[in-house]
């Protein structure tokens, strides 16, 4: 997968988040996004979507077998995204989450409380 059909699938799974979090809170939330990531260092740091990007991004044959993601904070301008990554090796795409297919390592979870800021 090239580094950008990677990233068409990253902004896909941040919509999807966001798309889960208007359901849950039953209004709009913003599509400026904050990333919260974990698992890549000892402990959860504040990342640009940019940056999480290329954290996350290892090439074209090489995947985090799952990455989590949820939105857990909604504010005026931004919503902060979990992004946790699994203890896996990194593998080929074809061994990663999709589930749905087509969503590669990107995995889909509700967050039991959305902060709102």
């Amino acid at each position: 997968m090239s580094k950008d059909e990677f990233r068409t699938s990253f902004v896909h799974a941040l919509e999807i988040a966001a798309r889960n979090a208007e359901k849950q809170l039953g209004f709009p939330v913003p599509r400026q996004f904050e990333i919260e990531m974990h698992g890549l260092c000892r402990h959860s740091r504040m990342l640009s979507k940019e940056e999480a990007f290329e954290q996350i991004y290892l090439g074209p044959d090489l995947f985090y077998r799952v990455i989590n993601v949820a939105v857990r904070r909604v504010g005026k301008h931004a919503s902060t995204v979990f992004m946790g990554i699994s203890g896996h090796a990194p593998c080929p795409l074809d061994q990663t989450w999709n589930q749905p297919p087509g969503s590669g390592p990107f995995k889909q979870v509700l967050s039991i409380e959305i902060e709102l800021t």
